[in-house]
């Protein structure tokens, strides 16, 4: 059955090519023109200039020019934006075989309010714009915060924590919720490794050559799966080409960081080929141990490789083109305390993930593209003893797929999208791992309506997922005093989403959101049953577990004038049948090693907080930014007491009304002066007591810590140059986060001087 689904998702691969192809049509134009500043018309090297909606771009040379060819006709919007500079949008009339001239003027501003997202909206969008409270890493913050992780690279975010057993394995949470309930998405599809499904397991996209990251918060994204019911993490790559530049451009960066002596090097390139666009990107991170301020964190050292080459042809009206990327990741995971291997454990990583795109622009009719991805991973994750033998081990083939049309006018609309969506896995394992290899099977479909084009923006949206599981051989779970048997499952529900957006003054917006979200079991929440070596736990799933169903409800303030920025938000979701691995006390000795136990189960729940962000611009060159974030988490049904089983003995203590690792209120604040030539930048970041502590946790105290940045941007030689100084920790302050997975052994890393160089040509 999995070869006849990988050999349908090649076919569909070359069916969406050849009739992209066969789809392009005339009429188009050339756009160009020249970049200046307001205050004396110099040219500005390195802007990027974007035809929103139509994935057209082109980067300014050192004398400000650009030029964009087969753009369209008819109005297009053309937004410019660079670093050190407001961003702006023009309207152009792109005239049919003919070229359009436009000058455009950039005023020097501390604040860069006009980014443009993709994620869970139905074209490209001003993230003022966002029906969701929508944040937006790129430019100059990305050079600022970009580490080695997407999570830690989003920590100044509002609403974003990070949980993790060591540095390599640091994943995003989002409004208390991890997991799968956060979907992580590169290039708008999964990644297609397992990071969702154990803290031990590393997230495979590296930041380095991101060329942006955008987070949406709450479940409004129906375009990527019912269960991202904490929010959607997208990097955008740009893997296959869209557009073909008239010459070669890129980036090539360098980091190095003082707290793991660790170093990273990479880039990007994307140059015309004939009448292809050829782009090729490649990683390369090496660390050792992690030092915090008592001392070294043993076995926390890394080594990873990640490389991309995809090819296009691009049309009058579309492109289309493939892709392959190649990721591994060798790192460490600490041991000595609870929950751990004694000794520690060493993970090795391997992804080869083939991807296909294609995209039509009819250009006429109500239809304005129609899209179609495909991607084929292969992943391995192995989990090696001390002595080098295999402890655990997986491997996975995930085939996804997705057909979209974005259209604007039907059924009274402004603007929507339609999308079909597949996905088939099939997982097996190995080791002393004795969950099931397992293959399972999604299809969806999904419509996103918008209404409105004024002050007043409506947008529905309804999903509908079915989705089943197939076992290789069936089994006994032991739960309590049951046995048991493990049995296909099937699961299928409708989620859907209603948001509201409302400008009632210039600049001024309220918003709100309804939505209802659905998430099935994954493969070791249903059918775990022996122990995961890099955890040190013994993980026991349920074959009758519910699925989760959540219901959400949002609602947002946001201001975008000159000189500030400030989106305020409330939430609250009602889970129902919440998924949650529940402690168990310790597993028969010699049988399971003695290992803790933990119980997937259901429960009730509920994630109330609110979370806000300023930005305020105090001159035109110094502003002060500032986020916070808060979530409270409870239990809505009463819990049964917990048995720890302790063979001879099986005793009961009290079950937590809280769920386990929920992070306390939390923010940063920070000073930044910028000019376009050199920036220099002090804030906190700082973290409140959490005392609401679910089963076995422990109370972790607040903290303050201390941030300063510093860079420089030089056009040298037709290039543009950037260095960044960043010293994170600067006091070397011992303090400890709550989702830290290994708190009770060591604290967070120590004081850590980072220097990044980045050259964009």
């Amino acid at each position: 059955m999995g070869q006849r689904m990988i050999g349908i998702g090649l076919a569909w691969m070359l069916a969406v090519e050849v009739a992209s192809v066969a789809a392009q049509a005339t009429g188009t134009g050339v756009i160009k023109g020249q970049v200046v500043t307001g205050a004396d018309r110099r040219p500005v090297a390195a802007a990027l200039v974007r035809i929103l909606d139509q994935h057209l771009s082109d980067q300014t040379h050192a004398d400000g020019r650009f030029l964009i060819g087969r753009v369209p006709t008819g109005p297009r919007r053309v937004l410019v934006a660079a670093i050190g500079y407001r961003a702006a949008i023009a309207t152009v009339e792109v005239p049919v075989n003919d070229t359009v001239a436009v000058d455009v003027v950039l005023s020097e501003a501390v604040l860069q309010l006009d980014e443009i997202v993709t994620t869970g909206t139905t074209g490209d969008q001003s993230r003022r714009d966002a029906l969701s409270p929508t944040s937006v890493v790129s430019g100059a913050a990305l050079d600022r915060q970009v580490d080695g992780t997407i999570a830690a690279s989003l920590r100044h975010e509002p609403g974003v924590a990070m949980s993790g057993i060591s540095p390599a394995t640091a994943q995003p949470v989002i409004r208390g919720l991890g997991g799968d309930r956060v979907v992580v998405l590169q290039d708008g599809l999964r990644a297609g490794d397992l990071a969702a499904t154990a803290a031990d397991h590393a997230v495979s996209v590296d930041p380095l050559t991101a060329q942006r990251i955008e987070v949406v918060r709450g479940p409004m994204s129906l375009r990527y799966g019912s269960s991202a019911l904490g929010g959607v993490v997208n990097v955008i790559r740009e893997d296959i080409p869209a557009s073909r530049p008239d010459e070669i451009h890129g980036t090539l960066s360098a980091q190095g960081t003082s707290v793991n002596r660790g170093g990273a090097v990479g880039g990007f390139a994307l140059a015309p080929v004939g009448p292809f666009a050829v782009r090729m990107e490649g990683t390369f991170r090496k660390s050792g141990d992690t030092r915090t301020p008592v001392g070294r964190l043993v076995n926390t050292d890394q080594t990873a490789a990640d490389v991309a080459a995809g090819l296009a042809t691009v049309g009058r009206r579309g492109h289309v083109g493939a892709s392959y990327r190649y990721y591994h990741n060798d790192y460490g995971i600490p041991g000595g305390f609870v929950g751990g291997h004694p000794t520690g454990v060493d993970i090795a990583m391997r992804r080869h993930t083939i991807r296909s795109s294609a995209e039509v622009h009819p250009g006429r009719g109500p239809w304005e593209s129609v899209k179609a991805d495909v991607g084929l991973t292969f992943y391995r994750h192995t989990e090696f003893e001390p002595s080098g033998a295999v402890g655990t081990l997986f491997k996975q083939t995930f085939l996804t797929g997705t057909v979209q049309t974005r259209h604007r006018g039907l059924l009274g609309g402004t603007g929507g999208a339609l999308g079909v969506s597949g996905q088939y896995r099939f997982i097996r394992t190995g080791g002393t791992l004795r969950t099931p290899s397992t293959a399972d099977y999604s299809v969806s479909g999904f419509a996103i309506e918008e209404y409105g084009s004024g002050p007043l923006r409506l947008q529905a949206g309804l999903r509908y997922d079915l989705a089943w599981y197939e076992l290789r051989r069936t089994s006994f779970i032991t739960i309590g005093t049951e046995r048991v048997a493990t049995e296909p499952r099937a699961f299928g529900s409708f989620s859907g989403s209603l948001g509201l957006l409302w400008e009632v003054a210039a600049g001024i917006k309220v918003g709100g959101s309804v939505a209802r979200a659905y998430r099935t079991p994954d493969f070791n929440e249903l059918y775990s049953n022996g122990p995961h070596l890099a955890s040190n736990a013994y993980e026991v799933g349920d074959p009758r577990l519910d699925e989760e169903a959540g219901l959400g409800v949002d609602a947002f303030l946001r201001v975008d004038r000159e000189r500030i920025h400030v989106e305020l938000a409330g939430f609250s979701n009602r889970l129902s049948n919440y998924i949650f691995p529940s402690s168990r006390g310790r597993a028969v000795i010699g049988r399971q090693g003695g290992r803790p136990v933990f119980q997937f189960t259901n429960e009730g729940a509920r994630f109330s907080g609110a979370e806000g962000v300023l930005s305020l611009g105090l001159t035109d060159r110094l502003a002060l930014e500032a986020t916070a974030s808060y979530v409270a988490a409870s239990f809505t049904t009463d819990r049964a007491p917990i048995p720890i089983i302790d063979p001879p003995d099986t005793t009961f203590v009290a079950a937590s009304k809280y769920p386990p690792l929920i992070p306390p209120l939390f923010g940063n604040v920070e000073l930044r002066y910028e000019q376009p030539r050199y920036f220099v930048g002090a804030g906190v970041r700082w973290a409140a007591a959490q005392n609401r502590l679910g089963d076995f946790e422990t109370r972790t105290d607040g903290h303050a810590v201390g941030d300063v940045h510093a860079g420089v941007r030089l056009l040298l030689g037709g290039q543009f140059h950037t260095i960044t100084l960043r010293i994170d920790n600067v006091a070397n302050a011992e303090y400890r986060d709550h989702l830290s997975r290994i708190k009770e052994i060591e604290p967070n890393p120590g004081r850590n001087v980072s220097v990044l160089y980045r050259l964009t040509f």
